[in-house]
């Protein structure tokens, strides 16, 4: 357990765009930094992060938080392993107290799939440098592929030995839970014997890393004649999701935030090959199909992304299929062609970093081209080939979300495509027509489920508007609780007016969660006669922590209409701090006595009231009269 003054320091000390920038490349805007969100796939940056208050927030997806927060979100970390990780960047001591043995045992199948798999990383490297097996077979192999020693250790690369069960039984000896390395997929359990085999006994090792340098996975190429694959990998577990990761991301990132631009290859060996010859913006999709998860990683660090897949058919098919994805998420695609019987890791072998580079800059194929050369487009006689490849190549554009940018494509290629631009701009907007017709389908069909179960659980109206006034009692305390004005030459602050206010007519929160917040806020001003914003946004109640940060984001705010509605303010509301928050504890109030009246209201429909209650409609009607006259409303 990380004690607590340790914990202070963490949160002290840690900037807010500085661990964010680690993950997202940002850009300043007045006091605050934009970027994409990297917990959703968007084209225009709803992401933003505040370094005044400390936290991010998504206007998008809705996720916001503070830095320990973001980087439990983005790496699946737990409290203090998110705690420790911004205490390493900032060279912060941890110590810890002993965990208890509950402690221990209450540890999450997730986090303990990353112990077992770091230990496995460990292993493998452990047996390749250190058993004359792992030096005779492993080291060999990768020297023979040109890879020295920094590369390989680099990249943590290892091996795993031919005995089938020797790094099974060394994990059991090392007290690891037989079901965990089954899950992990490190071992496999022998329904027969009942014993725990090696997936990767025999076979060089080839660890995958998640974003931030925690060890998801492993690759394996074997050595033995017999083996059914020569590569195989991890299944996929808990932490493992081989369509999010990318292989070589880890060691990757800093290049390609640098030279903004990210190639993309298909093998292992590739990528390491390349970060050896000094081009080191490089990743691998690990053998599957890029998806758009593996999209939103790059997207984090560059808009620019350049395929180097073979030129094979599968190659070519792969290409195409990774285009019209990465022009569907604005990404700028080129593709390079290698020479004959070349691939990416021959040809940076052949080339200096430097020849490399200008030969990448130089000749890589924007995709309309790319897609003409590889169709053999201008070597077509038969019209309705010729015309099914132009259609392709239409369809490709048509994906590109900018209305400037498609016109553009269709004004510089329509000669070379042998088409007029007015043709070409015709052809493009109904390949987009059809997309979004098959898109607006699927779409109609998703809204359908889920517009029937928000019927389903709908509120009443009266109800609705009880949440919208109590989250705005509850936005102005965190916003401006500590904002002074004079009343009869007195000060007093917006947290006194709204907590005596609230408190003499005896107002509760009807949600729960509003309720726990509010008594916090109470809390903190009985104990520092203020309130303390960062001790909400630092909050370790995960649902205060982010309510919190909802209600003090700037783009928090009433909509115009229930602005306009309610006569609440929104527009320079700090300017007049006294009139604003009266009329949200009027409209408060107001809210609860409507909903006194509907419930009387329905009694007396229904024929089942008592008198006093026909009273306290009187009564309370003259209450709302006055209320609504004091707020300035008609009331019809």
């Amino acid at each position: 357990m990380i004690q607590k003054d340790t914990i202070d320091k963490i949160f002290e000390t840690a900037k807010i765009e500085e661990v964010v920038g680690d993950f997202v490349n940002l850009k300043k805007k007045g006091v605050n930094y934009i970027g994409n969100c990297p917990f959703h796939n968007e084209k225009t940056p709803s992401f933003t992060v505040s370094p005044t208050k400390g936290i991010y927030k998504c206007f998008g997806c809705g996720k916001g938080g503070n830095s320990v927060r973001f980087i439990m979100d983005m790496e699946h970390y737990t409290y203090p392993e998110a705690l420790k990780y911004i205490a390493k960047k900032y060279q912060i001591e941890v110590i810890e107290k002993e965990l208890s043995s509950e402690q221990k045992a209450v540890q999450s199948k997730r986090e303990s799939l990353y112990v077992v798999s770091s230990f496995a990383n460990k292993f493998f490297q452990d047996s390749l440098w250190n058993t004359k097996e792992g030096k005779n077979i492993g080291v060999s192999y990768f020297k023979e592929r040109g890879f020295n020693e920094e590369t390989i250790k680099e990249f943590m690369l290892g091996y795993s030995p031919k005995k089938s069960r020797a790094f099974s039984n060394t994990a059991i000896k090392n007290t690891f839970d037989k079901d965990f390395l089954v899950e992990s997929g490190l071992s496999i359990l022998n329904k027969s014997t009942n014993n725990l085999v090696d997936r990767f006994n025999e076979r060089v090792i080839f660890p995958i890393h998640s974003f931030s340098g925690r060890v998801l996975g492993f690759g394996g190429r074997s050595f033995n004649a017999k083996a059914k694959a020569k590569y195989i990998n991890s299944p996929e577990s808990l932490i493992y999701h081989k369509g999010k990761v990318l292989y070589g991301l880890y060691q990757s990132k800093a290049s390609i935030a640098k030279e903004k631009n990210c190639l993309i290859v298909e093998g292992y060996t590739d990528v390491i090959s390349m970060h050896q010859n000094k081009i080191k913006n490089v990743v691998s999709a690990s053998g599957t199909a890029l998806g758009i998860s593996q999209l939103s990683l790059i997207s984090r660090l560059t808009e620019n992304i350049t395929l180097m897949f073979d030129g094979d058919e599968a190659g070519i098919k792969a290409t195409y299929r990774t285009i019209d994805l990465a022009l569907q998420n604005a990404m700028n695609v080129k593709v390079f062609v290698f020479p004959e019987n070349e691939d990416p890791d021959s040809y940076s072998k052949k080339l200096s970093p430097e020849e490399f580079k200008i030969k990448i800059e130089s000749s890589s194929l924007n995709f309309v081209d790319y897609k003409i050369l590889t169709s053999k487009l201008n070597y077509k006689k038969d019209p309705k080939e010729i015309i099914k490849i132009k259609r392709n190549i239409f369809k490709s554009i048509s994906a590109i979300p900018d209305s400037l940018i498609r016109s553009q494509y269709c004004k510089t290629y329509c000669q070379k495509l042998d088409v007029s631009e007015e043709v070409m701009l015709k052809e493009v907007s109904q390949a987009r027509v059809r997309g979004a017709i098959h898109d607006s389908t699927v779409t109609k069909r998703n809204n359908a489920k889920i517009d029937a179960g928000q019927r389903q659980k709908r509120k009443t109206k009266n109800s609705d508007k009880l949440t919208y006034l109590e989250l705005e009692i509850l936005r102005l305390l965190l916003n401006y609780g500590n904002d002074e004005f004079l009343i009869d030459n007195e000060k007093i602050t917006v947290h006194d007016m709204i907590i005596t206010d609230l408190s003499a007519d005896k107002i509760s929160f009807s949600n729960s969660l509003f309720q726990d917040l509010y008594v916090e806020i109470i809390q903190q001003i009985e104990k520092n006669k203020k309130i303390n914003l960062d001790y909400f946004t630092n909050n370790i109640n995960e649902k205060i922590n982010t309510l919190s940060i909802d209600l003090i984001s700037n783009k928090h705010s009433i909509s115009s209409n229930w602005a306009e509605q309610h006569n609440i303010l929104t527009v320079r509301e700090n300017e007049k701090m006294r009139q604003t928050t009266e009329k949200a504890i009027l409209a408060l109030k107001k809210c609860h006595v409507d909903i006194r009246i509907s419930d009387i209201q329905e009694k007396i429909n229904s024929g089942e009231f008592e008198r006093e209650e026909v009273e306290e409609l009187n009564s309370l009607t003259k209450i709302k009269t006055n209320i609504a006259r004091i707020m300035g409303r008609n009331i019809g």
